[in-house]
């Protein structure tokens, strides 16, 4: 299994000399230099916008806590979160939790 390794390497490095005329070394090289400066020039060309609206889509509204006291389950679906400035709340066995911040 080894043989087959190294024979696939020499294969590879032998090609790279072949095609290129560069030793492999030069070859990995030029090629890690050319990943870095496609990275800066796409980085370049992103328009100073883009990073905003990425930042407030990651934002979300932090909401005073709520204190309902004994509530039914009528005044509970007023907080179904069809209204976006009220909280998100739901009842798990008698408790009521504000789960907002997974809308």
């Amino acid at each position: 299994f080894r043989t087959e390794k190294m024979g696939l390497y020499t294969m590879v490095m032998d090609a790279i000399m072949h095609y290129t005329g560069l030793s492999p070394a030069a070859f990995v090289t030029i090629m890690a230099l050319m990943v870095v400066v496609y990275k800066v020039v796409c980085g370049m060309f992103v328009a100073a916008e883009d990073y905003v609206a990425v930042k407030r889509a990651n934002e979300y509204t932090v909401h005073e806590p709520v204190e309902l006291g004994d509530v039914i389950e009528e005044e509970l679906r007023a907080y179904d979160g069809s209204d976006p400035n009220r909280p998100l709340l739901m009842a798990i066995k008698g408790q009521i939790y504000d789960v907002s911040r997974s809308r």
